[in-house]
């Protein structure tokens, strides 16, 4: 071999090595119990090994409590790490804590830029992602910011919904960015581009287009599978008065349905699907509910109706059916309902139930209500018939939680005392 054939198979090897390298730092960690948001799917499902007690006597075991800034962003949880994400005076501040202790690890303050709108909480509304090593977060400004998982450096940041024009609406950005190896789809809805493809690698814009007004709802990814009508993967983003379906690699519109009314409406859960790559997406404001049948090109709807009409908790599909919250928190007591996830047919509903996170854990179902209440549910049972219920310290738990093992991490967003929390179920609870 000649030497310059040897010195550019050797800048080949250098260059792939550095390639696998920076890959590695944003694929989201294969090992997290809850990684982002909804958990390690996206989907509310916890990993096959978490479990929680078919019995329970008493409040779960606290095991550790941190005070909270403002803000409604959930936490992520990653092997021995819990990132949450929140605003102290007029900072974006990113904590990492350790899992077991709650004792905090490192943090960075970033500057706010939000300013608030009909809410007076100023924090961020989007769940923080943990990949092997970076963590990604987007504040209510729409600012995206990386991370290094080390130690709290800031890798890259940038303004998205400044540079593309996108205006605060009622409660500022806060839908979370959906992560697909080394790139983020962020649901923007800025003028000159509502839905824009980052690069983690360097923070440029990989593809940037379509025209709609920006949800809180969440974009999730439909991969091929065998026999699905889906060939390549397609992006679904929930926008404010449509959901469109977006080609992966060039952003390009595959097909659009409407959904959701103008005026002052949210939409805010987001879409799922179900076991057989069907869409279910809800919204309240007398919006209801979609069941719609995508394909590469087309998306078919399914069922349209109002029994089930969530203001911003999304549902859990399991064992063929759907579970969730029907009403508003600002609307008085609402329902928990069962639909059957084939044709959105409802099966069951339980009335004068506060709005409730669902998370599916195994076939059991933990609600968590927004006043601390908790319930656990059997997926297959014909009625509301709680296994067990209990409750949390008072508070207001809007922020989406997390599961992970046999915890529960959540937090209050009260205004005033809000704190972080570790309860434990099983064995080691009272």
């Amino acid at each position: 071999m000649d030497g310059n054939l040897r010195f550019h198979v050797y800048e080949s090897k250098i260059i792939l090595l550095a390639l696998i390298s920076a890959m590695s730092l944003f694929e989201v960690d294969a090992d997290a119990d809850w990684p982002g948001l909804l958990g390690p799917s996206r989907n509310g499902l916890a990993d096959s090994s978490s479990e929680i007690p078919k019995s329970v006597s008493g409040t779960p075991k606290q095991i550790w409590r941190v005070e909270a800034g403002q803000g409604y962003a959930g936490p992520a949880v990653a092997g021995n790490d819990f990132v949450l994400f929140e605003r102290i005076g007029e900072s974006d501040r990113v904590r990492l804590l350790n899992l077991e202790t709650g004792k905090e690890v490192w943090h960075r303050d970033l500057k706010a830029g939000y300013r608030g709108g009909i809410d007076s909480d100023k924090g961020p509304r989007s769940v923080p992602t943990i990949m092997e090593k970076s963590v990604l977060v987007y504040s209510a400004a729409g600012e995206l910011t990386l991370l290094a998982r080390k130690d709290g450096s800031t890798l890259w940041t940038r303004a998205l919904r400044k540079e593309y024009q996108a205006e605060d609406g009622y409660f500022g950005a806060g839908s979370t960015p959906l992560v697909v190896s080394d790139q983020a789809i962020v649901n923007l809805g800025g003028k000159s581009a509502s839905v824009v493809c980052v690069s983690l690698v360097d923070g440029k814009t990989v593809w940037a287009g379509s025209q709609a007004e920006a949800s809180y709802a969440s974009p999730i990814l439909i991969q091929p599978t065998p026999g699905s009508a889906i060939t390549n993967p397609v992006v679904v983003v929930p926008a404010k008065l449509k959901t469109l379906g977006l080609d992966l690699k060039t952003g390009k519109l595959l097909w659009e349905f409407p959904f959701g009314q103008r005026g002052p409406t949210v939409n805010a859960a987001t879409p799922v699907l179900t076991a057989v790559g069907d869409l279910f997406l809800t919204s309240s404001y007398g919006i209801g509910s979609l069941l719609v049948r995508p394909a590469q090109s087309t998306a078919q709807i399914v069922h349209k109706g109002g029994d089930l009409s969530s203001q911003y908790s999304t549902p859990v599909v399991l064992v063929g059916k759907i579970f969730g919250s029907d009403g508003r928190e600002d609307g008085g007591e609402g329902a928990y309902k069962c639909l059957q996830a084939s044709d959105g047919q409802l099966l069951w509903e339980q009335s004068e139930m506060p709005i409730c996170h669902t998370i599916g854990v195994g076939n059991t179902l933990l609600l968590l209500g927004i006043g601390g209440e908790i319930w656990t549910v059997d997926s297959s049972a014909t009625s509301f018939q709680p296994l067990w219920n209990s409750s949390l310290p008072k508070g207001k738990y809007r922020a989406l939680p997390a599961f992970s093992g046999n915890r529960l991490y959540t937090r209050t967003s009260n205004g005033t005392g809000d704190a972080w929390y570790c309860f434990q179920f099983g064995a080691s609870s009272p």
